[in-house]
């Protein structure tokens, strides 16, 4: 298994670009950029990284066919692709942030099934020509691309679309799963394995929220500050490390939470400090250089598990993750 890291687009180009090549020096396979729709364009973020790089693959998470129309996604990573000399990769999932801004339905499964035939046949095909429910395409040319195929990433939790995308997709990423959510997470992926491994070089891989620092008390600040965002606080997601009551009053008060991420600031009004600290503990990797060894145990259960790669989401102060990471967790995985 391998380590990813991922940087919201905001950090811009330049900052990207040196941040991804010092994580290329430490041995990192990916660089994602987040595509948020508050911030800077994601795959023009990534492209002086895909530029002056040579050996880690540059991506963008997550692209939702609402923002983008297929060929376009199609379009974006190839051109990617062609700058990072065949290391570029995308996520495309039927949520992510975009949808809500524009007011889209997510979780529509003909979509987002179209939308990966549509991109995967891009790949393959110098001319492509497709007649879909939703999506029709005429004459698209890719016959300008000179390098191989980009990884073409589904990204999905729940069952129905889970099952559709392990189908016709090479690589899946989920978000915010950890070990003790396998029993439902991996139940379809775990299905269709054996299909899977006959493919050959399937790619399984989880984004998981990094907030440890020298500082103790800054780690758990700025863990408490984006949990909203840990599978948006759903009640699978928060049944592990909470009792049933709590579970409860979090459904019936995530308000705070939210506000606590929109103002950026970890001191969440009005949330018992036990929630906080449990939710702190099971959904993210937190704390300082003491628990990097527990952190590491994680990670060996999603090896165990099946992931091919994790996904480390990076926030304040990344060039001292990428570095704690680098010396203290790679060479022990």
């Amino acid at each position: 298994m391998q380590l990813d890291i991922a940087l919201e687009s905001k950090v811009g180009p330049t900052a990207f670009r040196d941040l991804g090549l010092l994580a290329e020096q430490y041995g990192f396979r990916t660089i994602w950029a987040q595509n948020y729709s508050r911030a800077p364009d994601a795959f023009m973020t990534a492209t002086p990284l895909a530029l002056d790089s040579k050996t880690i693959k540059v991506g963008v998470a997550v692209v939702c066919p609402h923002e983008m129309h297929p060929l376009k996604i199609a379009n974006a990573v190839l051109t990617l692709n062609e700058y990072a000399g065949g290391r570029a990769c995308v996520v495309l999932t039927s949520g992510g942030d975009w949808p809500g801004v524009i007011k889209k339905k997510t979780g529509e499964i003909t979509r987002t099934r179209e939308a990966l035939e549509i991109i995967n046949t891009c790949l393959r095909d110098a001319v492509v020509n497709y007649t879909g429910e939703i999506y029709n395409v005429q004459a698209f040319s890719t016959a300008w691309t000179t390098q191989p195929a980009p990884a073409i990433y589904a990204g999905a939790h729940w069952p129905k679309m889970m099952r559709m995308v392990a189908g016709i997709a090479d690589a899946v990423m989920l978000s915010d799963v950890q070990p003790e959510m396998f029993d439902w997470a991996l139940t379809v992926l775990n299905e269709t394995r054996k299909t899977q491994e006959q493919k050959g070089n399937f790619l399984l891989s989880n984004f998981v929220a990094w907030h440890v620092k020298e500082d103790r008390e800054k780690s758990l600040w700025e863990a408490r500050r984006d949990l909203i965002i840990r599978g948006r606080l759903d009640r699978e997601w928060i049944k592990p490390y909470l009792s049933p009551e709590d579970v409860d009053w979090v459904a019936a008060n995530l308000w705070p939470f939210h506000k606590a991420f929109r103002e950026r600031t970890g001191d969440i009004e009005g949330v018992p400090p036990h929630i906080n600290d449990a939710l702190v503990e099971g959904l993210t990797m937190s704390g300082d250089p003491g628990d990097i060894d527990r952190h590491i145990e994680r990670l060996r259960a999603f090896e165990a598990a099946g992931f091919t790669e994790i996904v480390l989401g990076l926030q304040d102060d990344p060039a001292d993750s990428i570095r704690m990471i680098g010396e203290h967790v790679i060479p022990k995985l």
